[in-house]
């Protein structure tokens, strides 16, 4: 695992509330074009987020990278680390 224990908790509890987000627009907001894009824009944050963690295979240790950092759900470092990882 690339991440803290905690950043990975606290990505799933972002996604629980983007989800109840989503239902509320779905089923108590009234229609509109506004709210259809933001259904949409909901549906695919959830699902690349999803996709992110579930990306995130790698055994777990608690120790941080040779920068001192952990890895982080915007791709950005957990990719970095992921092309580093495979040329050792």
């Amino acid at each position: 695992m690339l991440h803290k224990i905690s950043q990975f908790c606290d990505k799933v509890d972002t996604i629980k509330k983007m989800s109840d987000e989503l239902r509320v627009l779905k089923y108590q907001t009234p229609k509109s074009k506004d709210r259809d894009f933001r259904i949409q824009n909901l549906i695919e944050t959830i699902q690349a987020d999803c996709h992110l963690v579930s990306q995130d295979k790698s055994d777990y240790d608690n120790n941080k990278n040779e920068e001192g950092e952990y890895g982080d759900y915007s791709g950005i470092t957990s990719y970095a680390m992921h092309i580093q990882n495979n040329k050792e």
